[in-house]
């Protein structure tokens, strides 16, 4: 204004002022080495079908003022940000603390770090810029989802060997199924006594159970390269089936075919859920560099570990033929077999450029997945076809074969 108004006086006063401003911010002193960033999330563990995880970061300025302070959290690619920023740019005072919070969702299985934090520090004008990365990692995994179901054909009386007298001490509750009855021997409790046989035969009578947590039943999970295009159904089934049967008071007993044959032993309980959850977190398509060494590790590592008579709830879609020889093995050892397979609208395949030779795959796919299901119809072997998102199937949908 000064110059404008030609008052030179004025101007002569202003501009040592101006001097001395721009000089103090040019020479200001920016340090985000003293800068201590912490990260909080509220759950380490989260499910694929998209769970909200709050995120905190709590920033402690021990160094001197920053005027203009920015930083950013890295998120995994497989992760959205649905709730606030992991991007925030604000003036920070020197021994202050401020905490900033975000949320956000992953919608694929696995495990993942959050990680590392990028700060930069300027001045207002930007005459001086520092930068610096903080290694504060924090990890978390997404278990695979699971569908609650209502029903799996299970034969009891074929896999509960413990039968005859239990003491009302060590078993209390509903915990064992009514078999029959049969005739009173010395030691069996007097509540066990069937008084109307007894009445009708005029002899002692004794009511037989058989405990339900006495059945061990074995999970076999292919997650061979063969797989690859139908891996997501399959981990969602092994998990539900699991589930389902630890929730029957079952032992369960697992196994994974991939690069090797990996065994969980059989148990019960929560735990044992989340040992097989937790295998299922990582479970990636692989395969050995020659076919024959499968063979050797199906023969020598699980086979060997399977019981006479099992029952075994078999997930795979066959696509590799020494996965569906093992699987008529086992068969024809007298095996009690369910097979779980992936529908077939899930493994057409769609091209756009091609659209013929679609067809013609998709409809040769449908022939050999016809004539593999009657040969294991002829064997025994009980079909069940993975329909999780039906129109009319809540859960799944049971093809009784035999």
């Amino acid at each position: 204004m000064g110059v404008i108004l030609r008052l030179w006086l004025l101007a002569g006063l202003v501009f040592p002022l101006i001097i001395i401003f721009y000089y103090s911010l040019s020479t200001e002193e920016i340090s985000i080495d003293k800068v201590i960033i912490k990260r909080w999330i509220s759950r380490d563990r989260t499910e694929e079908k998209g769970e909200l995880i709050n995120v905190r970061l709590d920033i402690l300025n021990n160094g001197p003022r920053i005027p203009v302070f920015e930083i950013v959290d890295k998120v995994p690619e497989e992760c959205t940000i649905h709730e606030g920023s992991n991007h925030w740019l604000f003036e920070i005072k020197q021994n202050e603390t401020i905490s900033l919070n975000y949320g956000i969702k992953c919608h694929k299985r696995g495990r993942y770090i959050l990680g590392p934090v990028i700060t930069r520090g300027f001045d207002i004008l930007h005459f001086h810029k520092k930068i610096k990365l903080h290694e504060v990692y924090t990890s978390f995994a997404v278990v695979p989802s699971l569908i609650k179901l209502r029903e799996l054909p299970i034969d009891r009386q074929r896999l509960l060997p413990e039968v005859g007298y239990i003491p009302s001490i060590s078993y209390k509750g509903r915990d064992f199924d009514f078999q029959g009855v049969r005739d009173y021997k010395e030691g069996d409790e007097l509540r066990a006594i069937n008084w109307r046989v007894t009445a009708k035969y005029n002899k002692l009578s004794t009511n037989e159970y058989a405990l339900d947590q006495a059945a061990r039943i074995f999970i076999i999970f292919d997650h061979t390269i063969s797989t690859q295009r139908v891996l997501e159904e399959g981990v969602m089934a092994a998990l539900s089936t699991v589930e389902y049967l630890i929730s029957q008071r079952n032992k369960v007993g697992f196994f994974t075919i991939g690069e090797f044959v990996e065994e969980i032993p059989p148990a019960s309980g929560k735990r044992q859920l989340l040992r097989i959850n937790e295998v299922l977190i990582d479970v990636k398509p692989s395969f050995p560099a020659h076919e024959g060494v499968l063979t050797l590790r199906l023969q020598r590592r699980l086979l060997s570990s399977l019981p006479p008579i099992s029952q075994i709830f078999f997930i795979s879609p066959l696509y590799n033929r020494i996965i569906l020889n093992f699987l008529n093995e086992l068969a024809e050892k007298g095996h009690e077999i369910i097979l779980i397979m992936p529908r077939l609208e899930s493994i057409y395949e769609e091209s756009r450029v091609v659209p013929n030779a679609s067809f013609l795959a998709n409809g040769l796919l449908a022939l050999d997945r016809n004539y593999v299901t009657n040969q294991l119809s002829k064997l025994g072997i009980t079909q069940i076809f993975w329909y999780p998102y039906g129109p009319k199937y809540e859960t799944i949908k049971v093809r009784r074969t035999k």
